[in-house]
């Protein structure tokens, strides 16, 4: 008994004491920031067309918030009609396809409520997309979202598929619906939408018509040779893909901005976990005391993403460029909690450095 109340002080001194050195490490951002010219407000940038930002709650979902706030923003872009579209349609049936290839690797793969821009795009052209306004995602009867009672439920059941060894797909992927269908409710089979009505897959071919295959992910990193697709190797690539196109950290870098720049937005993969991202001043930025400007290139890149000090925390979607005192800022629209603790509601301010060091993909 004394060992455990040993091991629990212990614990809890260190969890104190990690806590106190993170909160010292970001006064001390927050004291170099007051120096540093920066945006005050959205309405310095002239944002490229989106729709307001969601908060995604209690989810592991930033994935679907994203990339479909990225969907969104190219309707618009090439004509398509303003219509916000249902977040937790890629999700469910992401936890479906997760769960087919569990089976396939007999328990070995990731099953877990994280992705990428790619699962959502892969989502969309093999079961369609509906709109948020069809399909909410919840059977709460509450406007928030909380997947910790599902999540952990999935987790139960896919641990025991696991100890059972019960690879049969069939089974296994109706046990992982039912999950669904209790917390999420099944997603529409046909709707009416504007007087019309869609399949998923209607929907996604006559009112969203986006030119899919033009859509590319980029990332930079030095574990892979330049000039071809890669795996991200990061956990929330759970089927491995090699869907990411490598190139140097400098045309990474320089290809954001000139597309941006010319009205193209984009969704990012991004470690979230630095002291330079404060959520009260609405910035993310790298300060000197973590690394100087000039020493951020591809090898300070590289060497955070081996340590793990750069982890595929958070997606998000870039909406806007501009420079200040000649320094790149960038409007980041975001679903995270953190970024409704400022004034810019939904948003934050990315310095340059912060994508140069920080951004996977």
């Amino acid at each position: 008994m004394l060992r455990i109340m040993f091991v629990f002080a212990f614990s809890w001194i260190f969890l104190h004491s990690a806590w106190a050195q993170n909160d010292l490490l970001r006064q001390k951002a927050a004291d170099e920031l007051r120096k540093i010219p920066r945006p005050h407000s959205t309405g310095e940038f002239k944002a490229i067309p989106h729709l307001p930002p969601m908060n995604q709650d209690t989810t592991n979902a930033c994935w679907s918030f994203s990339t479909l706030s990225f969907v969104e923003s190219e309707m618009l872009r090439l004509g398509r009609p303003k219509v916000r579209l249902a977040v937790m349609f890629p999700v469910y049936y992401g936890f479906l396809e997760k769960a087919r290839y569990f089976v396939t690797t007999k328990g070995s793969s990731r099953f877990a409520p994280g992705d990428l821009f790619s699962g959502v795009l892969e989502i969309i052209r093999k079961y369609g997309i509906v709109p948020q306004s069809v399909y909410r995602g919840q059977t709460r009867a509450c406007r928030t979202y909380n997947h910790s009672n599902m999540e952990t439920e999935l987790s139960q059941f896919m641990q025991r598929v696991k100890e059972l060894e019960l690879w049969d797909e069939e089974i296994v992927v109706a046990g992982v619906r039912k999950i669904l269908d209790k917390y999420m409710g099944a997603p529409p089979r046909n709707f009416t939408f504007n007087g019309k009505t869609y399949t998923p897959q209607s929907f996604r071919d006559q009112v969203v018509n986006l030119p899919w295959d033009e859509y590319v992910a980029v990332t930079s990193f030095l574990y892979e040779p330049y000039g071809r697709f890669i795996e991200l190797k990061v956990p929330d690539n759970w089927a491995h893909r090699k869907n990411y196109f490598n190139v140097p950290l400098p045309l990474f870098y320089s290809a954001l901005i000139s597309a941006v720049r010319h009205g193209y937005s984009a969704a990012i993969d991004a470690d979230i976990s630095e002291p330079g991202r404060l959520g009260k001043q609405d910035v993310s930025f790298i300060p000197s005391f973590d690394l100087p400007a000039a020493a951020i290139d591809e090898y300070a890149r590289e060497l955070r993403f081996v340590n793990k000090a750069t982890t595929d925390d958070h997606l998000m979607h870039i909406v806007g460029y501009k420079k200040v005192a000649g320094q790149d800022w960038f409007l980041v629209k975001d679903s995270w909690r953190s970024a409704w603790y400022g004034q810019q509601k939904g948003y934050f301010f990315f310095h340059g450095d912060y994508i140069r060091l920080k951004v996977l993909a």
